[in-house]
């Protein structure tokens, strides 16, 4: 290796020495080509010197500023910034407008301070550049005209002037909006306006420029002028949330409330669930003395709050509104309290709203108050009083629902009767009201099925010809045929029967149904998530039924076997648990002590850090992801994150349906039903088809509805979706349940005339 370097270094001495004889004999064009030979083995910024003086001293400018650049190049990428600088001044000594040597001497005396000298040698460069039209160099070199004096006006407007002659519109906008920013920072509102004004000329649909004139108008104190424009730029940007809201933030600083809610209901238009339109929304009815209509604005605000932790605001909130809605805004306040950890005022909250039920007459609500505030304070003598005065006037109640019953109550229990195979019950319980209420069509449907279910003929084709003479009354002409094919069809011997034919078949329409795609399991994942969720609140037999329908669709597919094997074991386990011997009282045991292990604290730690590895990643844009994570974070009962994620995906019309869903069930693990509640009614409203999707969150509404002690409107649900369909889950014993409770009138159910099939 020593052998090799020195090799080297006496080629380099050979290569010197050759190059100083040809210079010894005036021959400079081969002493330069020796020099360049060197240069290319060994570049080095002293020999791109010597041959930039070699070329200077034949007269060839052009070559020897390259060469110079060269060197100083290279000695500034060695750190010798003096050996560059003197080099650059030699450039300059030959080219004195050379713009590359210009703008390097403007860096190296901005980097030592020399603040008047950057300044000197940047504007001559942008001057030179400018003559030889290199517009993108131009820019460049002015950027670091304005690092080094940024507040240099006159220079900004002047440069700015250059640019728009030269057609760079973008480039002078940029200098007239910060000229503007620099006026308004000084307080120069109206040569601020100018600016803002001259960047308009360019671009007459500069939001930006828009807003920085409105806010300068308020700033001024002309409030009326500047509500007048941003009205006229709600018509140039109509899909522009930011630009109502301050026109409705504007109508309220002038006092014009009908303008204020004209923006603000236009911004709901445009996005339902923003918070801050809601916020200030319920403001003006405040301002109004519509405080009704204030909280309806305020609820979303409220559940933002609770998502977000906030909940001294929504304590705050809810307080100033008691005297609007004692009862919701009390049994909010219960479940805030709850989340937050704080039982005592929970059970104050408690005691006020069971009092308020027994001012109402609304005794068994009143009780169920008391009683869950005493599980908080069991030493609450008072509370004890009031628990054995209520139990005591509600007994002769209880007796009064031991009276006779009416029709329509015998029709639902006859339907849970038919359903567990009691048919004895139902025709003991039936056949009393066939004389009391003779043209009943919903009795007479049920005892024909009793009678089918029993295969007794002879009183099923009775059945039918009943209904095909109340159907004629009717002028039900289509339903009175059905029932004389029913009877045909169960019982042709019947000589009741004999001489009566068959009605005709009504002729229809050929209609060409065009094959519909082949399903892909992919659409079905809503289904997937609803059936694990279902199974992990107990209810078995509605994921069963979800995934059966999904087995039929796919019966190839291996993950739905194994579900619905996952949930045959629970069931078994389930009855297994039942046939074990009860312990005595006052036993516990092992089992029932013995919590579900909690996570590890390392593996909390680790999925910790996947979260926040997620949500740096995620767009807040990506509704899809959001959602997914949402149904995610739910199995894994992480409800609070499943929350957050439901929130997002609700902004995507798309997903709204399905998020609100998840985001009423989450609430319901929660036991936040207040929330729940404003969430599926919400979602409900907006679904327009009536499929088994609506009324399963009628169902999960009727749920939330009956846990947040709003018996009346729980019943009436669940009365409805009985009328879609009797067997929907465990309807009818919601509403026999409810009815001993609260003791009220059942209303008849609107049985659909579709439910019985007439092809």
């Amino acid at each position: 290796m020593i052998l090799s370097i020195l090799h080297k270094m006496s080629d380099k001495s050979s290569i010197i020495n050759e190059a100083q004889r040809y210079l010894a004999k005036g021959q400079i064009d081969k002493a330069i080509a020796e020099l360049e030979k060197l240069i290319k083995e060994y570049p080095d910024g002293n020999s791109y010197n010597t041959v930039g003086d070699l070329y200077l001293k034949k007269g060839d400018k052009n070559n020897a500023v390259d060469s110079f650049h060269k060197a100083a190049n290279l000695f500034l990428h060695e750190g010798f910034s003096l050996k560059a600088l003197a080099i650059y001044k030699k450039i300059l000594n030959v080219n004195p407008t050379h713009p590359e040597a210009l703008f390097s001497l403007g860096e190296l005396s901005e980097e030592k301070g020399l603040t008047t000298d950057a300044m000197k040698y940047y504007l001559a460069a942008a001057e030179s550049l400018s003559k030889e039209g290199k517009k993108e160099k131009l820019i460049k070199v002015y950027e670091k005209v304005f690092s080094v004096s940024p507040t240099n006006i006159p220079l900004r407007n002047k440069v700015a002037e250059m640019y728009a002659n030269e057609g760079l519109i973008s480039e002078a906008v940029k200098q007239y909006f910060q000229i503007a920013m620099l006026y308004a920072e000084g307080g120069d509102i109206e040569k601020s306006i100018g600016y803002y004004q001259k960047v308009l000329n360019f671009q007459h649909l500069n939001r930006e420029a828009i807003l920085g004139i409105n806010y300068l108008y308020e700033r001024a104190g002309n409030i009326e002028k500047a509500l007048e424009q941003i009205k006229e730029a709600t018509t140039k940007f109509p899909q522009d949330i930011d630009i109502h809201l301050r026109y409705a933030d504007l109508g309220i600083m002038m006092g014009r409330l009908n303008e204020a809610r004209e923006g603000l209901r236009k911004v709901i238009e445009l996005d339902p669930v923003n918070t801050k339109a809601r916020r200030i929304l319920g403001d003006v009815y405040v301002k109004e003395g519509d405080r009704e209509k204030a909280l309806t604005e305020y609820l979303p605000v409220l559940d933002e709050m609770i998502v977000e932790k906030k909940y001294d605001d929504a304590v705050k909130l809810l307080d100033s509104f008691k005297d609007v809605d004692p009862l919701d805004t009390r049994k909010r306040l219960i479940s805030v309290y709850k989340q937050t950890g704080d039982q005592v005022q929970a059970a104050n909250e408690l005691i006020s709203l069971g009092d308020l039920h027994t001012e109402m007459g609304m005794q068994k609500e009143a009780l169920e108050c008391y009683k869950e505030a005493l599980v908080i304070t069991p030493d609450n003598k008072m509370l004890k009083a009031k628990i054995v005065k209520l139990e005591t006037e509600l007994s002769p109640e209880r007796i009064s629902l031991k009276a006779e019953k009416t029709v329509d109550e015998a029709i639902i229990e006859a339907d849970i009767f038919l359903r567990h195979g009691l048919y004895e019950n139902v025709k003991n319980l039936l056949e009393a009201f066939r004389y009391k209420e003779p043209e009943n069509i919903d009795l007479h449907l049920r005892l024909k099925s009793l009678y089918v279910d029993t295969d007794d003929k002879e009183q099923a084709v009775t059945e039918c010809l009943i209904m095909d003479k109340l159907y004629k009354k009717a002028g039900d002409v289509i339903k009175s045929e059905q029932m004389i094919k029913e009877a045909l069809k169960l019982y042709p011997e019947d000589p009741r029967l004999v001489g009566i034919a068959p009605p005709p078949v009504h002729e229809k329409e050929e209609v060409t149904v065009t094959p519909p795609e082949e399903p892909s399991i992919d659409d079905y994942k809503d289904e997937f998530a609803r059936a694990d969720l279902y199974s992990g609140k107990g209810l078995i037999d509605e994921a069963r039924g979800i995934l059966k329908r999904l087995q039929n669709l796919f019966p190839e597919n291996e993950d739905i076997g194994h579900k619905l094997a996952s949930l045959d074991q629970v069931i078994e386990a389930v009855e297994e648990k039942k046939r074990e011997p009860v312990p005595a009282e006052g036993e516990i045991s092992e089992a029932e002590i013995i919590q579900e292990p909690a996570l590890e604290e390392e593996v909390l730690k680790v999925f910790g850090e996947f979260k926040k590895g997620i949500e740096k990643e995620l767009e807040a844009e990506d509704y899809e992801t959001h959602y997914n994570l949402g149904i995610a974070y739910s199995e894994m009962e992480l409800t609070d994150d499943a929350i957050r994620e439901f929130h997002i995906s609700l902004k995507e019309p798309k997903r709204f349906i399905h998020s609100s869903n998840m985001l009423g069930i989450c609430y319901m693990k929660k036991g936040l039903y207040s929330n729940a509640i404003d969430v599926l009614k919400n979602a409900i409203e907006k679904i327009e088809d009536r499929g088994e999707s609506y009324w399963t969150m009628k169902y999960d509404l009727a749920e939330a509805y009956e846990k947040n002690g709003n018996t009346k409107e729980a019943l009436d649900l669940y009365t409805e979706i009985y009328g879609w369909n009797s067997k929907f889950r465990t309807v009818s014993d919601k509403i026999n349940q409810l009815r001993a409770i609260s003791g009220v009138e059942q209303k008849k159910p609107k049985i659909k005339k579709d439910r019985v099939s007439y092809i």
